[in-house]
C-alpha cells in the first residue's frame, strides 16, 4: 500500500521540477535572446508481480503484471527558435534573422598570431555590442566578438583584389577598430590618424603593421571613430566612418552554427557551450561573402582544412535585438496543470494515509 505513496512523492518531486523550469520562464519574460525550458515527464521503473508467458498447445499466452513507481523529468529541452525582432535605434545592436549564433570570447594576451578553435568560443543570440575604449567590439560583459579582419597592402592600405573585393584574413580575431596611422611627410596615401591595415602572414598567422615612411605605427593607438557613426550590413560587414569623414572597413561578423542546438550548455547571461552532443561548431558568413579555409590554411590536405561556409538564409539586422522567446500564455496553462498534478498527488498521499489509518484501527 506505500507504493502508492512513493508513487506520489515522485509525482510531487517531477511537478517541482517542472514549476521551477515554468517559473524561470516567465521571470525571463523580458529578457533579450532568453530560450525557454520545455520539461518533458517519463514513466519510473516498474515492478512485476507476474510475467508474461507465451502460448502452448493447450492454452493461450499471458500478459505481465507490473506496478508503477510514479514519474520522473525525463528531459528539459531549450525552444531555440528564433525571437522576434525588438528595436533599441542602437546601430551596434544586432538581430540574427535566422539561425546560428555570435561567437564571443575573452581579450588575448596578444592578438598577433592568435588562432582560436571556434569550439572554444562562447556561442550567444544576444548581439548588445559596442566599441569599448580600446576599439574592440565588445558585449555588456566585456567579451570580444570574433570575427573576420580585413587584410592591408605593403603600405597599410586597404588590400583588394583585382575585382575590388576585400581581402580577408580568415583567422578567427577580436574585431578591433584599425591602427592610427602615425605622421607621414612623403604622403603614402594614408595621412596621420587614418586607417593603417595590417599585412598578413599566412604562414603563422601573424599580422604585421607597416612602418609609414619609416615610423612605426602604435599598435593600442587606434582610429578615432565614435560607436553611433558604426555600421552594420545584412550580411555583417561592419564598416565606420571617422570624425573627418574617413569610410573604414573594420571586419566582418561570421556565424557559428551547430548541428544540434538542443545539445549546447546553456550558461547565464544567455551563453551557450558547444558540448559533446552539440556537434563542432561551423563557421560561416551571411552570404557567403568571406569563403576560403578557416585560418588562412589553404596548403593542406583537404581532409584537415576547414572550409568557410555560408550561412543559410540568416542574416544580420541593426538597430534592435531578439527578443524573450517565452510565452505567457502557454507558460500560464502549463502553470495551471502542473498545479493541478501537483495536488492530485498530496490527495494520493492523503487517502493513502487514511486507508493505513483504517488498517490499523481494525484491531481496537
Amino acid at each position: 500500500m506505500t507504493g502508492s505513496m512513493y508513487a506520489a512523492i515522485a509525482g510531487l518531486q517531477t511537478h517541482m521540477q517542472k514549476m521551477n523550469v515554468i517559473g524561470n520562464n516567465i521571470a525571463n519574460a523580458n529578457t533579450y535572446g532568453f530560450k525557454p525550458g520545455v520539461t518533458s515527464f517519463s514513466e519510473s521503473m516498474y515492478t512485476s508481480i507476474s510475467n508474461s508467458t507465451a502460448g502452448g498447445t493447450q492454452y493461450g499466452g499471458t500478459n505481465a503484471s507490473q506496478i508503477g513507481y510514479g514519474s520522473q523529468v525525463a528531459s528539459i529541452d531549450l525552444n531555440m527558435s528564433g525571437g522576434t525582432y525588438a528595436p533599441t535605434g542602437i546601430n551596434s545592436n544586432l538581430y540574427l534573422n535566422g539561425n546560428g549564433f555570435f561567437m564571443v570570447g575573452p581579450k588575448p594576451d596578444e592578438d598577433v598570431g592568435y588562432e582560436p578553435d571556434p569550439n572554444n568560443l562562447t556561442l550567444k543570440r544576444v548581439g548588445n555590442f559596442f566599441l569599448d575604449s580600446d576599439g574592440y567590439l565588445v558585449d555588456n560583459n566585456g567579451y570580444c566578438v570574433y570575427g573576420f579582419m580585413p587584410q592591408g597592402d605593403a603600405n597599410g592600405n586597404l588590400s583588394k583584389d583585382a575585382d575590388g573585393n576585400v581581402q580577408w584574413d580568415t583567422c578567427l580575431r577580436p574585431i578591433r577598430l584599425p591602427v592610427s596611422a602615425p605622421a607621414s611627410d612623403a604622403g603614402t596615401g594614408i595621412k596621420e590618424g587614418g586607417a593603417l591595415y595590417p599585412t598578413l602572414n599566412p604562414d603563422d598567422n601573424t599580422l604585421t603593421w607597416p612602418d609609414v615612411d619609416g615610423t612605426a605605427a602604435d599598435e593600442d593607438k587606434r582610429v578615432n571613430v565614435q560607436s553611433v557613426n558604426l555600421s552594420v550590413d545584412k550580411n555583417g560587414l561592419i564598416t565606420a566612418v571617422t570624425q573627418d569623414n574617413q569610410a573604414l572597413t573594420v571586419g566582418i561578423i561570421p556565424i557559428g552554427s551547430v548541428v544540434n542546438p538542443n545539445g549546447l550548455t546553456k550558461e547565464s547571461d544567455g551563453y551557450y557551450r558547444a558540448g559533446n552532443n552539440a556537434g563542432d561548431v561551423v563557421v560561416g558568413t551571411c552570404g557567403g561573402t568571406v569563403v576560403g579555409a578557416l585560418n588562412n590554411n589553404t596548403d593542406v590536405d583537404d581532409t584537415e582544412r576547414i572550409v568557410l561556409t555560408g550561412a543559410g538564409k540568416t542574416q544580420i539586422l541593426s538597430g534592435g535585438l531578439e527578443s524573450s522567446k517565452t510565452d505567457v500564455a502557454t507558460e500560464f496553462a502549463d502553470l495551471i496543470t502542473t498545479q493541478r498534478g501537483f495536488q492530485a498527488n498530496t490527495k494520493i498521499i492523503t487517502v493513502t494515509d487514511e486507508m493505513l489509518s483504517d488498517l490499523v484501527s481494525m484491531k481496537r
